[in-house]
């Protein structure tokens, strides 16, 4: 609606509210529209009334004389019904007039014909003549006969977010005052007052810029800023529908003459890098060196937007365009800020999802977004959050609600069977189908009449944020969760069913996986353990059982390091350079761990890794952080890093001997790694205790499989120490067995069931 207003209109009815919220008086009314237009002492419309003697001065304090002042401010700007007329009355006269906008005058006329209101009692309590003034103005040709405005093209393909403003389409800005005040100094310079706000994707760029907007309307600026307006520029806006050349040229040519034209207008482009190459087809000039020459000139205002990647790989290479800009760093606001932030905003997504949201939940939802969400970045990820756990309660339905669907489903069954019985002419069955409906209307309306009367709203609970945090990362919230925290209880015990042989590594493991998971860390870093042991002990299957119990399958990864024996194959973690093939679209492993933060990543036999993909480990272990070749950093905070090794086991020896052990591993991945592990376990070797265990869990496992084709088989001594023998477990450990039963056992039971056998002896 308040498009249709002037810039001094909108002022106006913003201040009105600014009016009412000082006087703190529950409603927005006539009085304070006509306070804020007292309050404009710029406007000629202002001047005639002060020949009338009515300043703002001296309304206010007639004002608050009659009505008095508040107790308490609302946070809700509502309007009078007699202001709503006043607004309508307003846009009814300008269209009769033909003006393209509505003005002050208009809004001043609107209340002045009304005849009544406080506005009007004010002034006859003034001993004023309000028939005089009305026809003063009304005849006065400088005051009533407001020049048309020109839309200019800009306006077509731009958003104005003054008008936003108005509109009331803007959330309030917390805690980025300071880069505020940067932005309002550069615009305020004489020279190279253009400034470009650098920060990552919803880090509030864009609410900085539209903050700024509502301080304009407000008048909250200094002198030079006052009456400006911003447009938000797309540059997809632009571009759109240039299909021969020359057209998107003359386009922006025609704009640029208007922003120079009309010195007023500061204009807003986000992602402000893709003017580089905007336009530029086959031999054409693209938008960035066609705004070059205006820039230099220093004939418009340009705030800009993006992120610094796009920064560096666009702007910053073409030195002219960057130069005429002035940098502002946005950076990621802290914990207690973004805090702060969502507990500003959480009146509004309360009144929107009608829902009660304590400051618990606030703290609850900055602290797991930011622990469980890295791809994105605060305010925005808390507020994403804050919006989803608010929609998913206002959408769960009460018992009320199930009833009221009930009865829903049961008046249409009626109302068609009624049709039908019509239809066939049974009209004493019609009858009876019509009072059914009567009756089912009657329960409907009054069930939706105590909905309306007595809806509560809903609160928001420590599990529904646990919930979406799940939906959005695949990740149990081990802190809230009760069956998240069983998880992480029966680790232990179900890593000892899975592994056999290694009970106190397993133990300590688990141990430390209870304390990480509920934050016992000074800060975050990296969990990193390193498993020594020879081959078939159960190194690699405790990795993927752990991984598999805590993350699930899909958080696995596994990089088997005798792929990585070259110095080229870092490209495989981090990509290949720029220049090189697969710079562009090559998946990463680094890419992989960003899509999973929350995983167990597993380099397997790490010995066979080249040096410099273990200096970037080392990396790894050392900062937890690791930068890919597009400068994307990629944390490890939350990534469980296990490493195997077979270093210190030779054929001729038994077992481990810790000198042994200490110089082959430190030999092999050096003193500076092996000291950034955080904890190395040595395994057991194979005992023969252990072995029966292993190969009669194996054959249960076979016996199981066969048991649902009819087949019922029993396994002899005799077998189980044969597979025993044949593995040859103190060599290989339990790395034979599944191919030992599958030479010796499988075939014998594979015959018997194509026999037709029911039950068999091995």
């Amino acid at each position: 609606m308040f498009s249709r207003f002037s810039e001094e209109a909108q002022k106006a009815l913003i201040l009105a509210k600014k009016e009412m919220n000082n006087l703190r008086h529950p409603y927005v009314g006539s009085e304070h529209l006509f306070l804020s237009i007292l309050s404009m002492k710029d406007l000629e419309i202002t001047k005639v009334l002060a020949s009338y003697n009515i300043t703002y001065e001296v309304f206010k304090s007639e004002l608050i004389r009659i009505v008095g002042v508040g107790k308490n401010a609302n946070q809700w700007f509502l309007y009078t019904p007699l202001l709503k007329r006043v607004i309508e009355t307003a846009i009814l006269n300008s269209k009769e007039k033909g003006e393209v906008e509505v003005s002050v005058n208009e809004l001043l006329l609107a209340i002045l014909e009304e005849g009544e209101g406080v506005a009007i009692r004010l002034l006859i309590g003034l001993n004023i003549d309000v028939d005089e003034i009305y026809n003063s103005i009304s005849k006065d040709s400088k005051v009533s006969n407001k020049a048309i405005h020109k839309k200019l093209l800009v306006e077509d393909f731009a958003v104005n977010l003054n008008k936003k403003v108005v509109g009331n389409e803007v959330d309030p800005v917390i805690g980025r005052d300071d880069e505020i005040k940067s932005l309002i100094e550069i615009l305020c310079r004489r020279g190279k007052n253009n400034p470009l706000l650098i920060g990552e994707a919803g880090v509030g760029k864009t609410a900085i810029v539209e903050e700024l907007a509502r301080r304009i309307v407000e008048g909250n600026v200094p002198k030079p800023l006052k009456g400006k307006t911003i447009l938000s520029l797309p540059m997809a806006n632009l571009v759109a529908g240039t299909k021969y050349r020359g057209e998107f040229e003359e386009r922006v040519s025609k704009i640029l003459k208007e922003l120079e034209e009309n010195d007023d207008i500061i204009v807003f482009i986000d992602e402000v890098h893709t003017i580089v190459g905007a336009g530029g087809a086959e031999g054409a000039i693209d938008a960035s060196n066609i705004i070059k020459p205006a820039l230099a000139r220093g004939k418009i205002q340009l705030i800009g937007a993006t992120t610094t990647y796009e920064y560096h790989n666009f702007i910053e290479k073409d030195k002219a365009l960057n130069r005429r800009f002035q940098i502002i760093m946005i950076e990621e606001p802290t914990k207690d800020k973004t805090k702060e932030i969502l507990k500003k905003l959480k009146p509004l997504y309360e009144a929107y999802h009608f829902v009660s949201i304590s400051d618990d939940i606030i703290d609850l939802i900055v602290e797991l977004s930011s622990t469980y969400i890295y791809e994105y970045y605060q305010p925005d990820k808390s507020i994403d959050i804050l919006d989803e756990v608010c929609t998913k309660a206002s959408l769960l339905e009460s018992k009320n609600d199930t009833e009221l669907l009930k009865i829903n489903t049961k008046l249409q069954e009626v109302i068609s069977n009624k049709k039908k019985a019509i239809i066939k002419q049974d009209f004493d069955l019609a009858s009876t189908y019509k009072e059914k409906e009567k009756e089912l209307l009657t329960k409907k309306n009054e069930l939706e009449l105590n909905l309306m009367t007595k809806r509560k709203a809903k609160k928001i609970t420590k599990e529904m944020v646990a919930d979406v945090i799940y939906l959005k990362t695949k990740i149990p919230v081990y802190e809230i969760n009760k069956s998240s925290r069983k998880i992480i209880n029966d680790l232990d015990k179900n890593l000892k069913k899975a592994v056999l042989g290694q009970d106190e590594i397993i133990t300590d493991l688990c141990n430390r996986v209870k304390k990480v998971r509920l934050g016992f860390q000074e800060k975050p870093h990296i969990e990193s353990f390193l498993f020594c042991g020879r081959t078939g002990v159960g190194k690699t299957l405790l990795v993927k059982e752990f991984a598999k119990l805590l993350y699930g399958e899909s958080n696995f990864i596994r990089l088997d390091m005798s792929e990585y024996k070259e110095a080229h194959t870092v490209s495989k973690i981090i990509g290949s350079p720029p220049g090189y093939v697969g710079f562009d679209n090559h998946l990463t492993i680094l890419d992989t761990i960003r899509m999973h933060p929350h995983s167990v990543v597993l380099l397997d036999e790490i010995e066979k890794a080249s040096s410099e993909v273990m200096k970037l480990f080392l990396q790894v272990l050392d900062e937890g952080v690791l930068t890919d070749s597009r400068g994307r950093k990629v944390r490890f905070d939350n990534v469980f890093l296990f490493m195997t090794t077979n270093l210190g086991y030779s054929n001729d020896s038994i077992g481990f001997t810790d000198s042994k052990n200490n110089v082959d591993i430190e030999e092999f991945l050096g003193v500076e790694f092996v000291n950034r592990i955080g904890k190395i376990y040595y395994f057991n070797d194979i005992s023969s205790d252990v072995i029966h265990k292993i190969v009669e869990k194996r054959l249960n496992v076979l016996i199981e499989g066969f048991k649902k084709k009819d087949l019922k088989i029993k396994i002899s001594p005799t077998i189980v120490d044969k597979v025993i023998e044949e593995s040859n477990y103190e060599k290989f450990g339990a790395r034979r067995v599944d191919k030992v039963i599958d030479e010796v056992v499988t075939p014998i039971i594979v015959d018997a069931w194509y026999n037709g056998k029911k039950e068999i002896t091995v």
